[in-house]
């Protein structure tokens, strides 16, 4: 018999109310797929990352050399280090990126400085789609994954170097240069195309070391440096190859986290008051199974087992949308570093990031069932039942509206951040035009005065600065000796962001990067002394700026001559032009053997671009799923507020208002709360969010991070929320033409 009550308690709750009950399935719908696509995501870059690090034997320490070598030194260092288990000496054959076309593509405006390699010997490897090591013949060449999408290259493609042609057959993996925010691009050869092409180009040296594990790479890097071994370059060690491959989809990944944590929450609160509008409804049927002797104990487990399985479903169903979210927002990542090891592990962790979530709203549920012991049968019979209140359906709309838009603000404001011109001067580099890259080379004087010669004659150039960076010696105040990536020059042309002190400007000033300034424990007023011509020369630091490059540790030095020496690993110059004046004409102009010149904005998009495409599936994504929320949202709520207010309407309409004059008057009651919540999200997801990114960002070596707004990103989203906030309160308010005038004299049939 009390089986056969809750049975049809049950189907009556489910027919009156379908669309509560399919609600209530979207919330643990939408909050299980959010959480489970993150742990999904994070398990498989995390995962496959590492596999592939393993695969490919990736160097713990890397050093780029142009210039003579020495092998004799290096083998003498490495026996003399216990620390380092094997090493070896690999060519980087590059070419100027005017001389390279892949398939129909020319390389002439690639940031990348691209070049030719053969396989490792005994570690370094460069794998394909299998993560095997690929058999390269004479006349072959095996591209980056990531140009393979970028220029729509497939198998068969021509690879052409000047005059020579080389079949593409296939496509590589390479663990230290997959991602676009290295400088680098390797393609795979046989040993014998790179002898035969070596005359066309320049050829680096990749000085690579395995060490012992617990070894500190940063240690082992001061005693490399202080050792005099060749290091005419960028020094790479796995902790920077690790953090550049982790970097796009890292920011990706983050955002989905955050927009997980606040679809739970929301969809908790939703619930709750669901739950609360379900037992005001079925209020009178409690009391009277209390009134026949059923326990609270009991009608507990009863609405328990009726929410438990509407749980059960909405978990299967977030789990499945999980991976149909997975498939496009993981497409690069698996392109560049494949599947984790074990994809069963994958699998397994998806399905805990389904559960976890959806045994949270189970425990929720019950404390909110909590609410039912209270409920006494002379309080139904003497009609004192448990009430919500209006003004709390009101202020939630205010807090879903404000949610929805902040959720939709952060990765639409992110984007446009990170894809404006502007934001070089998180990267350390000064807000240019145009950079000009001149490479090391015996005629290196030269060349430096030749461009300085004609950047000053130029009448298009409204200004120029040059610098060189060096690993230059310093002492710090404690007396420890080590080597900072210096760049020498004038900072006061094309200053960077500065989150603490200023700019230097004028002789025996230095200022450090925020993550060199964290770690030396150096602010603003210290002093070091810095190595220089004549020896080691007091400097004081004036200030702290943002560069999330090599590492995140860097220092400038102000310099107003300098000249090459062979510390110099890299010599640039910035320019700005003329209003009106031609860009590209001018890049021409000086695009001469020596010289690499690229205008900023593609420098980023080259960078920034996979990194920029995965933000803004993302934004698309969370959009949808936000105008979603704000619609299904404050729709329940609006009927929440119709539920507590039926009698009242009921009355109107028996006085002679109708439909169309009560439900004016409930919309406009809802106004000013939805206008609120429109502001209040506007504010949070500038300011707030700008908080929250900037927090992640530091990690990096970006602080002091400011969005850098689009109006029309901005417009975009605010048009989006507002029209899913007003059709929710039109559709909600239809529910008035369900109210009958004779329900305040008879009751609700």
């Amino acid at each position: 018999m009390r089986a056969g009550i809750y049975a049809r308690m049950t189907r009556n709750a489910w027919r009156r109310e379908r669309f509560s009950a399919m609600s209530f399935i979207a919330f643990v719908t939408f909050s299980v797929a959010m959480i489970s696509l993150t742990v999904q995501l994070f398990v498989n870059l995390s995962g496959a990352m590492e596999h592939l690090m393993v695969e490919a034997k990736t160097p713990d320490f890397l050093q780029m050399h142009t210039g003579e070598m020495d092998l004799d030194i290096l083998e003498n260092f490495a026996e003399s280090h216990p620390e380092v288990r094997d090493y070896q000496l690999c060519g980087f054959l590059n070419f100027d990126n005017s001389m390279i076309t892949l398939g129909k593509h020319s390389l002439v405006e690639s940031t990348q400085d691209n070049g030719l390699s053969v396989q490792g010997k005994h570690f370094d490897y460069m794998v394909n789609s299998q993560n095997e090591l690929p058999k390269v013949k004479r006349g072959q060449v095996y591209v980056p994954v990531c140009y393979q999408s970028m220029y729509d290259l497939k198998v068969g493609d021509s690879m052409e170097i000047g005059s020579e042609t080389l079949e593409i057959a296939g496509f590589i993996r390479d663990s230290q240069m997959n991602s676009m925010m290295a400088s680098s691009k390797r393609f795979l050869v046989s040993q014998e195309d790179y002898e035969r092409l070596q005359p066309l180009g320049s050829e680096e040296y990749l000085i690579e070391f395995l060490l012992a594990e617990e070894t500190d790479s940063n240690s082992f890097q001061t005693e490399y440096e202080n050792a005099g071994l060749p290091m005419n370059g960028p020094t790479i060690t796995r902790p920077l190859i690790k953090m550049m491959n982790t970097l796009s989809d890292g920011i990706m990944i983050f955002i989905i986290l955050l927009v997980s944590m606040l679809v739970l929450l929301i969809s908790l609160v939703c619930i709750r008051f669901m739950l609360l509008i379900q037992m005001e409804a079925e209020v009178s049927e409690v009391g009277m199974l209390k009134a026949i002797g059923i326990s609270g104990g009991d009608i507990k487990k009863m609405f328990l087992r009726r929410y438990g399985w509407l749980i059960v479903m909405g978990t299967i169903l977030g789990f499945a949308l999980s991976f149909v979210m997975y498939r496009p927002l993981s497409k690069q990542m698996i392109r560049l570093y494949g599947v984790a090891s074990g994809g069963a592990g994958g699998i397994l962790f998806g399905v805990l990031g389904a559960g976890v979530p959806g045994c949270l709203i189970l425990l929720f549920v019950s404390r909110v069932m909590k609410k039912l012991n209270g409920v006494s049968a002379i309080q139904v019979l003497t009609g004192r039942g448990a009430n919500t209140k209006e003004k709390q359906s009101r202020i939630c709309i205010t807090i879903v509206t404000a949610v929805g838009i902040f959720l939709m603000m952060v990765p639409a404001n992110l984007y446009s951040t990170l894809s404006s011109s502007e934001f070089v001067t998180y990267m350390g580099i000064g807000n240019g035009e145009i950079r000009m890259d001149i490479r090391q080379g015996e005629n290196m004087d030269q060349t430096i005065a030749g461009v300085k010669k004609r950047l000053s004659e130029d009448e298009s150039v409204e200004a120029y600065a040059m610098y060189q960076t060096s690993s230059t010696s310093v002492i710090l105040k404690d007396g420890t000796k080590m080597n900072m990536l210096m760049e020498k020059g004038d900072h006061t042309t094309f200053p960077v962001s500065y989150s603490q002190g200023r700019t230097p400007d004028r002789e025996g000033e230095v200022a450090l990067s925020y993550m060199l300034s964290q770690e030396l424990g150096l602010q603003p007023g210290d002093v070091l002394q810095v190595k220089g011509k004549t020896g080691y020369e007091m400097c004081k630091v004036t200030g702290v700026y943002s560069d999330i490059t090599n590492g995140g540790k860097t220092a400038k030095m102000f310099a107003e001559d300098f000249d090459s020496g062979e510390d110099v690993m890299w010599s640039i110059a910035y320019v700005t032009l003329k209003k009106g004046q031609d860009q590209q004409a001018f890049m021409d102009a000086y695009g001469e053997d020596g010289v690499e010149i690229v205008d900023i904005a593609s420098r980023i998009q080259g960078t920034y671009g996979p990194t920029l495409e995965q933000i803004k599936r993302v934004s698309v994504l969370v959009k949808v799923v936000s105008a979603a929320i704000i619609l299904l949202v404050i729709l329940l709520f609006v009927r929440l507020l119709l539920a507590n207010q039926r009698n009242q309407i009921s009355m109107e309409k028996a006085l002679g208002f109708c439909n169309s004059d009560i439900k004016r008057g409930i919309q406009k009651s809802c106004l000013p709360y939805l206008v609120v919540g429109i502001i209040g999200g506007t504010v949070g997801g500038c300011i707030l969010g700008e908080d929250i990114c900037g927090l992640a960002l530091q990690s990096l070596g970006a602080s002091n991070f400011k969005f850098d707004l689009s109006v029309g990103m901005v417009a975009t989203n605010l048009v989006v929320s507002t029209v899913a906030a007003v059709l929710a309160i039109c559709l909600g308010t239809k529910e008035v033409e369900n109210i009958r005038a004779v329900e305040c004299c008879r009751g609700r049939e």
